[in-house]
Parts: structure tokens; C-alpha cells; sequence
């Protein structure tokens, strides 16, 4: 017999037949035999456990090995029609049976609904209040203002949009600057943030958003 794969054929004696030249038409009313069949498999990799299925059974496997690769089945002990054994072999699995003939099938990957996109921050309008909130406060000091060095730092916020927590993923460079820098932050409302934000927030802090601080001196001199 002969357990054919799409991408990969495994024998289990007689000739490897190519998949062009042994699948058959899908018969939509096609199912398996309705005999009860003793099943000894142990528990294994789904593929091997296919193998096993159609010893025993004799229905013939028509599946693409990326389906089945990384994929374990459970332990199949019993008395058990072809159709119902199979159902077992793939509990938990998201994968469905196509019966192309009475004694022969194909599994086939459920489609699963997509998940939503999530809008990224910079695309929302919470964009422009975090950002306003980091003008204000790396502005408000020397010490912090951008424009002479270069830092990227995550933050995660807390339910009133306040830094809860925050990693250096590079530092400015100094010391004392970074030290500033972290106390300036820790003082930061960046509300209103939406419940669901992703966290954490990345902010690179550039030489060019020096022209920043000059704008919000613009601002609150008219």
C-alpha cells in the first residue's frame, strides 16, 4: 500500500505513485465505510499516525505534509468505524475531511476568521496628545531638551495614561542626561491614551526634534 502525500510520498510497499496520477474526483456524498475496524495506534506525530490509520483501515491518505507537519494525535485504542477513528486521530486539530471515494480522503485547514488590525498609535489620533505631552515635558528642562543626542525608550502606561514603567533600549550617552530624562518622563501624562493600546509605546528621541521645542515656544509666546 501506498500512503501518498502531497510534497511527500511514504511508502509502505509497492510503487510510489505521483499525486497527479492517484487523486480521484471529489465525491461530495463520498464517506467511509460504516464496518467496525480494532484500532491499535499509540499515541504519535500525526503523520506517522495517518500511516498507521490506513494499515489498518485501508482507506487511502491524500494530504499535503504541511497540514500534518509538527502535529501529534492521540492514542486510538478500540473498535471504531474508518470515519470515526479518523475524526479521532484529528480531535483538537483545525483540520477537516474531504472523502474523495469511499476509501480514500484528504484533510483539508479549516480557514480561520482574520484576526482584526489593530490601528498602530501613530495612525490614531492619541498620536498627536502623547506627543504634544513629550514636548511639554522633555522641553520644560536644559538638560532634556532634544536636539543634542540620541535615545530609544519604551513606555508602558498606567489606566491615567501616566509612565508606569520604562526600559532603555539605548541610552543618550550620559549619565546624568538619561537620569534626567527618566525623571522628566515618570512625570508625563500623555492621556487620553484608549484602553486597548499596545504596549509598550517606542519613542526615539532625535537630534531633528530639536525644531520641537522651538515650536512650543512659538506657541505659548502668541
Amino acid at each position: 500500500m501506498t500512503v501518498r502525500f502531497a510534497g511527500l510520498c511514504l511508502r509502505t510497499g509497492g510503487a510510489c505513485l505521483t499525486l497527479a496520477l492517484c487523486w480521484p474526483p471529489i465525491l461530495a456524498r463520498a464517506e467511509a465505510p460504516s464496518a467496525l475496524i480494532p484500532f491499535a495506534i499509540p499515541a504519535q506525530p500525526l503523520s506517522q499516525a495517518l500511516v498507521a490509520y490506513s494499515r489498518a483501515s485501508g482507506m487511502t491518505v491524500l494530504v499535503d505534509s504541511g497540514l500534518t507537519e509538527g502535529r501529534q494525535a492521540p492514542a486510538l485504542d478500540g473498535r471504531y468505524t474508518a470515519g470515526d477513528a479518523l475524526r479521532r486521530l484529528l480531535a483538537g486539530s483545525p483540520l477537516s475531511i474531504r472523502y474523495a471515494s469511499e476509501y480514500s480522503f484528504t484533510l483539508v485547514a479549516d480557514p480561520r476568521p482574520a484576526r482584526p488590525r489593530q490601528p498602530r498609535l501613530r495612525d490614531t489620533a492619541h498620536a498627536a496628545s502623547l506627543q504634544a505631552a513629550l514636548r511639554r515635558v522633555l522641553c520644560a528642562a536644559a538638560g532634556t531638551a532634544p536636539g543634542g543626542y540620541r535615545a530609544l525608550v519604551q513606555l508602558w502606561f498606567d489606566g491615567d495614561a501616566r509612565v508606569s514603567k520604562m526600559n532603555w533600549i539605548t541610552r543618550s550617552g550620559q549619565a546624568a542626561r538619561d537620569q534626567a530624562l527618566e525623571h522628566a518622563l515618570a512625570d508625563m501624562r500623555a492621556g487620553p491614551l484608549p484602553v486597548d493600546l499596545p504596549q509598550p509605546v517606542t519613542v526615539l528621541l532625535e537630534p531633528r526634534a530639536a525644531r520641537q521645542c522651538d515650536m512650543l515656544e512659538g506657541a505659548s509666546g502668541g
